[in-house]
């Protein structure tokens, strides 16, 4: 059993949940479990999206504005900012300044690796506001990324865990590699990521999100792109019925108890304190 504490106003709440009974959920319970006993913190503790009300889009923009003015004083990277609103569009171009100036998790780019703490900083804060935009009305998600944990190789069965059929409550295995994986391509009518960016998920580690959402299943609309791009996308080596292709998300685990009364638990819940387990 994993608990997972989170600060609402000055209590402490928590989520029980457990992993799922396959080789993908079991090796990724074995990683979590290995990672706490390290004693390695939550990286980004502020993680909860749609869950308490801290946040408004305008914020969310104004942060992301604050973020670019910050690592422009350091070097004129980012040839943009938001004037006033933002869209998937504008997304998807400020996404692709993050992949740029990161580079990958095990690999960090130069510039990131060159740049002070405070810079590195505000590039993975930037990342998180991006995606807290683009989240901004869902049902709500919590994203606990363990602060230096190792990555492993995914098997060749654990990519039938992969699903567009994920319901609330499903405890989902977290993308942590660099990238944007094909449904999000999809999903934000991405047209400026780069080919080299465009990367199924190959790798697994500790990190994990709760979800209350449910999947959108197959949508027409998905495999008309595929249609459309296929032959392009099959010359970058994917093909739509391969489970290689990672589409949707791959269940780990599931929380203990009625989602919509846990959620109702938790809701203004700011900041994750910590995962432990029994």
């Amino acid at each position: 059993m994993f608990y997972l504490d989170l600060q609402k106003d000055n209590d402490i709440v928590t989520i029980e949940f457990q992993e799922v009974e396959t080789p993908l959920g079991k090796k990724w319970a074995t990683a979590l479990r290995d990672h706490i006993d390290t004693g390695a913190p939550v990286a980004q503790p502020h993680r909860i999206y749609n869950l308490n009300n801290e946040w408004s889009r305008e914020t969310i923009v104004e942060k992301i504005n604050e973020c670019i003015d910050k690592i422009n004083e350091y070097q004129n990277v980012i040839d943009y900012r938001i004037a006033d609103t933002m869209t998937q569009e504008v997304s998807n171009r400020l996404h692709h300044y993050f992949e740029i100036l990161r580079g990958e998790n095990e690999d960090p780019n130069e510039f990131y690796v060159n740049a002070p703490k405070d810079i590195r900083h505000y590039i993975e804060e930037y990342n998180v506001l991006i995606h807290r935009w683009e989240d901004y009305g869902s049902p709500g998600r919590i994203v606990v990324h363990m602060k230096d944990r190792p990555m492993f190789s995914l098997a060749e069965e654990d990519f039938n865990q992969w699903t567009l059929d994920y319901q609330p409550g499903d405890v989902r295995l977290n993308y942590c590699h660099k990238g944007k994986p094909l449904w999000d391509v999809f999903k934000d009518g991405d047209d400026v990521v780069g080919d080299d960016n465009i990367r199924p998920q190959f790798k697994y580690s500790a990190d994990f999100s709760i979800g209350f959402n449910k999947g959108p299943g197959i949508k027409q609309d998905y495999l008309d792109w595929w249609e459309e791009q296929g032959p392009k996308l099959n010359a970058l080596g994917f093909y739509k019925d391969d489970p290689k292709c990672a589409v949707g998300q791959a269940v780990v685990g599931k929380i203990i108890g009625d989602p919509v009364e846990v959620k109702q638990y938790i809701l203004g819940s700011t900041k994750i304190l910590g995962v432990r387990y029994v």
